[in-house]
């Protein structure tokens, strides 16, 4: 969803190839601070005319305390504010803006020769921020018309199902555009007090890549973000994770959307924001256990249509891993998912050999570098890891470091994360 709202723009945006050694994907990027903590990364592009900015604050769903739906209200009402002034949709530069658990990030892409009035724009209301209530009526009911969109289809209704179960005990399970009875009991007090709270000078990160003069930016950037008065630090306040609740949640849903048995095993992966060795570890074998389950297995092959994993373990207290898969037959479905999850955990007891954990990086290294990717994906995926609490040198120096991996440790942490069943597994199951 990110990446198609502005696939147009990002045609027009595609540098060429970088040719770096293996050790420099990284070398492009450059951070500086300014003295009220708010944080300025430069990542150089080819192109001549166009920039790319991103205003990055540490803020999501998972920042609010009573209400849900507040931090994709304010950036609601913040993109309209934005795109009004006026300092941007002159030049056809629409700002939009992605809000996830950890972050809420606005983005435009525009002429170089307008950095200044994107800047500006950001900054006024940055500073200062206004809403009445016909405009809060208006994205409410924006916000409405999508929830009613998701509802209808089966697939959405039982990931939410299941992201609740799995997170039963804090924000991460909760919807990000909220719910219809919690979105009715948001008030303009309510998105002035949220603001005031998270949008500190602390958590902001502005990125912008471009082939930009880093000196100029900068006396941009302290003209519209270095205020007189250094704001109130504001104090990253997220649940930790609690022990596991030792068993298995069951979420089955029927629907005649589907042609075959869908089913999703769900477990948490650990916080490790502060043990990175085991970060690292964890990462390597779930893409190892990846490959294999989909190349190597074939008793597994002959059993599901498709298989696929997804994983997110940059998340400010944790992640979670996804295992998918499609059965070939709707009678043997428990029967398949039992199959599954079997291999799964011999994989995880037998450990992975140097080769699968040589392979497994080599795939890792490549989705973190610059090389092969446009500009827009490298700077999205670093604003959401500086999002998500981690230093800049480490998200920068990654691959790095990753190339230091210990094969002992991921075969250890592998039997430790699969110590357990899954936490959750749902299923969607065609109406007969």
């Amino acid at each position: 969803m990110f990446k198609k709202i502005i696939f147009a723009l990002i045609l027009a945006f595609l540098s060429p190839q970088f040719s770096v050694q293996a050790e420099e994907e990284y070398r492009n990027v450059h951070q500086e601070k300014l003295d009220n903590g708010v944080s300025v990364i430069f990542i150089d592009a080819n192109s001549s005319d166009m920039v790319l900015v991103m205003f990055c604050v540490s803020c999501g769903s998972t920042d609010e305390i009573e209400k849900e739906g507040l931090a994709n209200l304010l950036s609601k009402l913040y993109v309209k504010k934005l795109n009004d002034n006026g300092n941007t949709l002159h030049y056809g530069a629409e700002i939009n803006s992605y809000v996830g658990y950890d972050q809420s990030t606005y983005y435009v892409l525009g002429k170089k020769e307008n950095l200044d009035g994107i800047l500006k724009n950001f900054g006024q209301i940055y500073s200062d921020f206004s809403v009445s209530k016909e405009e809060i009526a208006v994205q409410k009911q924006s916000i409405e018309q999508s929830l009613l969109s998701k509802n209808q289809i089966d697939k959405n209704v039982i990931h939410r199902e299941s992201m609740k179960s799995l997170y039963w005990h804090s924000k991460y399970g909760a919807d990000i555009e909220g719910t219809f009875e919690s979105l009715k009991q948001i008030s303009e007090d309510d998105i002035r007090r949220f603001k005031e709270k998270n949008y500190a000078d602390n958590r902001v990160t502005i990125i912008i890549s471009g082939n930009v003069s880093k000196n100029e930016v900068m006396d941009l950037v302290k003209k519209y973000f270095a205020g007189k008065e250094k704001k109130n630090e504001s104090k990253i306040e997220r649940m930790q994770e609690p022990p596991h609740h030792g068993s298995t949640i069951a979420v089955t849903r029927y629907s005649n959307q589907i042609n075959v048995p869908m089913v999703e095993m769900y477990w948490r992966i650990p916080n490790y924001r502060s043990d990175k060795d085991n970060a690292l570890a964890t990462e390597i074998f779930i893409n190892a256990m990846s490959d294999i389950l989909q190349t190597e297995l074939v008793d597994v092959q002959k059993l599901v249509a498709s298989i696929s994993i997804s994983y997110s373990s940059w998340n400010y207290d944790y992640g979670d891993l996804c295992i998918m898969f499609t059965a070939r037959d709707s009678e043997k479905t428990s029967d398949i998912t039992t199959a599954v999850l079997t291999e799964i955990k011999n994989i995880a007891s037998d450990g992975i050999s140097k080769e699968q954990a040589e392979k497994a990086l080599k795939k890792i290294l490549e989705s973190y570098s610059l090389v092969g990717h446009d500009m827009f994906d490298v700077v999205g995926r670093i604003s959401r890891k500086i999002g998500a609490g981690y230093d800049f040198d480490f998200v920068v120096g990654y691959p790095k470091f990753a190339r230091k991996y210990d094969l002992d440790r991921i075969n250890v942490q592998a039997k430790i994360l699969f110590r357990n069943d899954p936490s959750v597994i749902s299923t969607i199951m065609p109406e007969k």
